[in-house]
């Protein structure tokens, strides 16, 4: 069957498959689009950058880091929400631009993406330390993974892989680390944060110890903490 008798949907929509399952999708998707016209017309589609598994392409980020961000901002460009997140991190942590990263991590938010949800919610709580002010906002962005000041396995399981994606991706793209002008103060109640069981039960499989917190403020308190530790 002629390829160029396909439907130009049924060509994108090929491309794309290859975007996202690929283990190596850029190398795949500029071999696609130099093999013919139609597939170079399929490969410019917003969808192909949309699904493009950037997160496999962490050696162009040392190889070629021109290179990896030109295709981090087409792919955002797009409506790729790991493209935005990995840009926002960049522009945030490397180029010291912290409007421009915040943007770009919001996008992804509003894309579904976790990790930018958790990134813009430490970010703010590191600011909230030094300005009482932006806490609110710090516990609103982070409500949106989790509202209530206790959590169950499920979500404790949760929060531990957003918090190893957040760190991995900023261990790769940055050597800046984070450190606290002055830990948060301690909360009044002296149980709060004190683990509530010290069976088995008490540690789901990612190690997350059950606690118990007076407030949201306290338990977002303390997984600041945890997240400064880890990177």
């Amino acid at each position: 069957m002629d390829i160029a008798g396909l439907p130009s949907d049924i060509l994108v929509e090929v491309t794309a498959s290859i975007a996202t399952r690929s283990a190596t999708p850029l190398s795949d998707i500029v071999n696609l689009r130099r093999s013919c016209r139609v597939f170079r017309d399929a490969t410019a589609a917003r969808k192909v950058g949309r699904c493009m598994a950037v997160n496999r392409e962490w050696r162009l980020h040392w190889w070629d880091k021109s290179r990896f961000l030109s295709v981090l901002r087409r792919c955002a460009a797009s409506g790729n929400p790991e493209a935005s997140y990995i840009l926002g991190l960049e522009e945030f942590c490397n180029r010291r631009r912290k409007a421009t990263g915040l943007w770009h991590l919001c996008r992804a938010m509003e894309h579904g993406h976790a990790a930018a949800a958790y990134m813009i919610g430490m970010i703010t709580m590191h600011d909230s330390l030094c300005s009482p002010a932006v806490a609110e906002q710090a516990l609103e962005r982070l409500d949106w993974l989790s509202p209530s000041a206790s959590a169950g396995p499920q979500t404790r399981r949760r929060m531990a892989s957003v918090r190893r994606e957040a760190v991995s991706v900023m261990r790769r793209l940055t050597l800046r680390r984070w450190r606290m002008v002055e830990p948060p103060m301690p909360c009044a109640d002296p149980w709060c944060g004190k683990v509530e069981m010290a069976t088995a039960e008490a540690w789901d499989e990612d190690g997350e110890e059950e606690r118990w917190f007076c407030s949201r403020t306290c338990r977002w308190r303390h997984e600041y903490c945890k997240f400064i530790a880890k990177i």
